[in-house]
This record gives structure tokens, sequence and C-alpha cells, in this order.
């Protein structure tokens, strides 16, 4: 692997990179993670002997620029930033593996399943990470290393970190996975309830946010499984390991939201179904009704004609009489249905 060496003016540059550095970490065996400021992120980086992190808000533009302008940055990813590229990606350049993936914004109320772009490099001493918007994973990361977490103890490489970094992601979409599954159970037990009022919205937001989670990830994962078939003898054999460990990881998540999906689509399909059947039965109920009332509609029509020769009309109980006719009607229609259906 080619040695660190900074370009002329370089650390001077550093006061740019500092308003888009959002933060950065060196880590070390035995140590808790040390923060690292402007000033002496270059110097970690170009040690061997520790593990360095840094992530970069590309919504500035001098950090894009001092980004643009580091020697240690490959070409491919400095073509990347360069075009604002945000399209996946996954590539292996000697011993540095480039990244542009999806995370979780802080968008929840509105839609968890918002996404924005989050650009990695990872290699054997360094993790450089980037977003113009705001992404849980880096945060949760971050926390953890602030909070003197198991991270920095554990993580050799920064491939290995990265991993570490995409199973906070893959934590949070497991627990969106849960959320589904637990809102399936209450949707199902409402439905065989017979509780059927406001059920359908809740299915059909919960399909249309496992559509949009496994066009985002599943991607990745098939991305990931064609690196990973790739001849890379460059790639030390660990880092593998924890990629395909990320990656299995990720894709029993994945499943779970595929069954959330299925779930949500059969419970559709039963809602669907008992709603036809209470309609059915409305509508029998209603033409009942109707054959009933037909009868006695047409006694009244009869002896509501103002023409002459109209039976009743000077007789005072012609209504009391015409009243248990139509009555009379009712009955033998509703008689006429039950005989029927006792046949």
């Amino acid at each position: 692997m080619p040695q660190l060496q900074p370009l002329p003016g370089f650390i001077h540059d550093e006061l740019g990179a500092d308003r888009g550095l959002i933060c950065g970490y060196q880590l070390a065996a035995g140590t808790r993670p040390l923060e690292l400021a402007a000033d002496t992120m270059v110097a970690s980086l170009q040690r061997a002997d520790v593990l360095t992190w840094l992530h970069f808000n590309l919504s500035d533009a001098r950090a894009r620029r001092w980004l643009l302008q580091a020697a240690f940055l490959p070409p491919v990813l400095r073509e990347v930033l360069e075009r604002h590229d945000e399209n996946r990606a996954l590539e292996l350049g000697g011993q540095e593996v480039l990244l542009v993936i999806s995370d979780f914004t802080y968008e929840d109320d509105s839609d968890p399943s918002e996404v924005a772009t989050l650009w990695c490099l990872a290699a054997p001493h360094r993790l450089i990470t980037a977003r113009l918007h705001p992404l849980k994973s880096p945060d949760e990361l971050r926390a953890r290393l602030r909070d003197g977490g198991t991270a920095h103890s554990v993580a050799q490489s920064g491939i290995e970190l990265l991993r570490q970094l995409l199973e906070l992601r893959t934590a949070r979409l497991k627990r969106l996975a849960d959320e589904m599954t637990e809102l399936l159970d209450r949707v199902e037990d409402e439905i065989l309830a017979g509780n059927i009022k406001q059920q359908r919205e809740q299915l059909g937001r919960t399909r249309r946010l496992c559509a949009r989670l496994r066009r985002q990830f599943a991607p990745e994962r098939t991305d990931m499984n064609k690196f990973l078939l790739r001849p890379m003898e460059q790639l030390a054999l660990v880092d593998r390991e924890h990629l395909q460990e990320y990656n299995d990881t990720l894709g029993f998540v994945l499943e779970e939201i595929a069954e959330c999906y299925e779930r949500a689509k059969l419970l559709q399909e039963e809602l669907s179904s008992r709603v036809a059947e209470n309609t059915g039965r409305n509508l029998y109920v209603l033409s009942i009704l109707t054959a009933v009332l037909l009868p006695m509609t047409l006694v009244t029509g009869v002896f509501g004609m103002n023409v002459a020769g109209l039976p009743g009309v000077h007789d005072p109980a012609a209504f009391f009489k015409v009243m248990w006719l139509i009555v009379a009607s009712g009955v033998v229609t509703l008689a006429v249905f039950f005989w029927q259906r006792l046949l």
C-alpha cells in the first residue's frame, strides 16, 4: 500500500476541513477512543499503529475541497465525491474498500424509511465517511465511541469498524422489522375479532414500508454477495469474514421484512374477504327488506290512486282494512321466504 504523503499545504488547509469535520477518533488497542481535532487528524492518518475514523459533512464546500485535495484519497472516491455520485457502489482498490450506500435519516416522524447517501472508504488503518444529510448510524457510532464503547477494543481495521457501522444500520432495520411484526400481530387479532374498520390503512402503510426497505437495501446485499465472490488476495481473510458476517445479518433481516410484506398481503386479502362477506350480508338483508316492502308498496300505490270508483273512499273503517292488508302482505312475503329457506 502506498505511503501517505500529504500534498503541499495539506496541514495548513486543515481549518477548511474543521468546518465540515463532524467527528474524528483515533482508536488503539487497550486505550479509550481519542477524539481528534482538525490539527491532529492528518498526523493520526499517517500512523500505522492506530485506527483513524473521520466523518465529514459534504454540505460544507471547504470540507469537500479538503477531501478532494487529500493525497490518501483514492482516485475512485475522489471522482465519486467530485460528481456527488449517489448511485450505489461497492469497489475494491488494493486494500481499500469503497462503499456508497443508504442510511437512515432523522425524519422518522414523517417516514421511518427515509434514507440518504453515505460515502465510506475503509482501509487497514483508517475509515473515512461522509454525508450530505444527518444520518443515524454514524451518529450512533460516534456516541458509542464518545461514551468509551467497546469498538476501540474490538476493531482491528477500518473494514472491521465499517462492519460495526453497518451493523448499527442493520440493527435499526431489525427494529423496524420487529415493530412491523408486532403491528401485524395486533392487526391480525383485530381482523379475527371482526374489528376491520381501520385495519386497511395500517396494512397498506406496512406494505409500502416493507417495499421501500426491500428496494433500498436488498440490492446492497446482492452487490455484497457478488463482491465477496471475487478473487481478492489483497483483502485480508479476516476482513472478508467481517463483510460476510455483516452480509449474512443483513440477509436475515431482509428475509424478515419480506415475510412481513407477504403477511401484510395475506392479511389484506383476509380483510378484503371479510369486508366482502359483510357487504354481501348487508346486501342480503337489504334484498329481503326490499322484497318484503314490495307488495306493501304495491298496496299503498293502488289505494293512493286518485281515480273514481276507488273502494273504501266512503267507508270509515277503510283505513284500518288497508293497513291490515299491508301488514298481511308483508307477513305472507316473509312466510314465503322462510318456507323456501326451509326447503
